[in-house]
């Protein structure tokens, strides 16, 4: 056991790794920080972590809650949270974001909410900012008319922020950002209509991402592919990068459907050369290496499956205030035992009016060896006393 340990102290040495941490670390050492295990032999999958659902989404004001309610009691509750700002929410050790965005090339399509200009008319509530939403560009809103308030109203402004926050912290495990585009009829009456997305526009979305991010701060498709002739062969072929190389960066998913997917593939089958990756058809698609499973109970099996295979998974704990409010944790319990990498949640805090409920790691680091697939590989870095 001495020799193991003197080896041990000799690789984190070469690796800069501090031979001697803090004695609270264990077996469930996080791997970010003072208590971080050894990356040798760990790969991007092997891990888990903690993300937040419509990372941007500000709370709705309560006049516009109020009128909300009026119409539908089940949507006011289900929408009736928000976050913390984005670099905020990755100081509390969230390690994926989610961002909605919608397509407004010529600027000001999204200025005038129905909703808030109802609210302004009854009296004082919160002011709308619309200076933002005259740019041209990619607007982040949850539901146009209806919950409109942002961390950050522009797609470049998240990106910015999650920029900014990584370059100050470049230790950090790949960031994971999912993302829908949203397209469709208004669900107010007499809402603006959202524009589709076309392959233009998803042109203009890949643009976006890579006018903040460079190729070297990105996990893109290509680098799982890697030699394979297919993406699902690179991600089944022990593709995804080791975890040492890939810190500091930061990884985009599409969460669409599958004709949405198409679209955005522009007949890329293995989205070769696009930055974005997908929320994959299949398990047999040349394209399949993540998967969006928001049930973990219902979906329990098949995500420690695809967990296992090799793909990446990323599962709810929580939806719609439910959980929350009844301090429900089996949906939360099903989703950390399931291994997917990311776990998404509303509440990476308690909300005091709700009670108990958060979705969080064990420790409280915002990352850990997946229990699935790598569990035993996390060692400690300070020897057993």
């Amino acid at each position: 056991m001495r020799w193991h340990w003197i080896a041990r102290i000799a690789l984190m040495a070469a690796l800069g790794v501090p031979a001697f941490a803090a004695e609270t670390c264990d077996s469930t050492t996080a791997l970010e920080g003072p208590c971080r295990a050894i990356d040798a032999g760990l790969k991007m999958n092997d891990i888990q972590v903690v993300g937040t659902h419509n990372s941007y989404k500000r709370a709705i004001p309560p006049a516009e809650l109020a009128l909300i309610r009026q119409r539908s009691a089940p949507a006011a509750i289900e929408l009736d949270y928000g976050h913390r700002p984005l670099a905020e929410q990755l100081d509390l050790g969230m390690r994926a974001l989610e961002i909605d965005v919608v397509y407004d090339p010529q600027g000001g399509r999204y200025a005038r909410p129905l909703l808030p200009a109802i609210a302004a008319k009854l009296g004082p509530d919160e002011p709308y900012d619309a200076a933002a939403m005259m740019q041209p560009g990619f607007k982040v809103m949850h539901v146009p008319d209806v919950d409109v308030r942002s961390q950050c109203a522009t797609f470049v402004l998240c990106l910015q922020q999650i920029k900014a926050w990584s370059q100050a912290h470049p230790d950090h495990v790949p960031l994971v950002i999912t993302m829908n585009a949203k397209a469709g009829e208004s669900d107010m009456p007499g809402g603006v209509a959202l524009l589709p997305f076309d392959a233009a526009a998803f042109a203009a979305l890949d643009a976006e991402i890579l006018s903040v991010f460079d190729s070297e701060h990105l996990v893109v498709p290509d680098s799982v592919r890697g030699k394979y002739s297919t993406l699902r062969e690179g991600a089944l072929a022990e593709g995804w990068p080791k975890l040492s190389e890939v810190r500091g960066k930061v990884m985009f998913v599409l969460d669409e459907g599958e004709e949405t997917i198409g679209i955005y593939m522009r007949g890329h089958s293995s989205l070769e050369g696009l930055p974005m990756f997908v929320n994959s058809t299949g398990e047999t698609a040349p394209h399949a290496a993540f998967f969006i499973l928001n049930d973990p109970i219902a979906d329990a099996a098949r995500i420690k499956a695809d967990v296992k295979a090799g793909f990446m998974v990323r599962t709810r704990a929580d939806s719609g205030t439910h959980e929350a409010r009844e301090n429900d944790t089996a949906r939360r319990d099903a989703a950390f035992a399931s291994g997917a990498q990311i776990i998404s949640t509303d509440y990476p805090e308690p909300r005091r009016d709700f009670g108990p409920y958060q979705a969080a790691l064990p420790k409280d680091g915002p990352a850990r060896c997946n229990p699935v697939r790598r569990d035993k590989a996390c060692l400690p870095v300070s020897p057993p006393h």
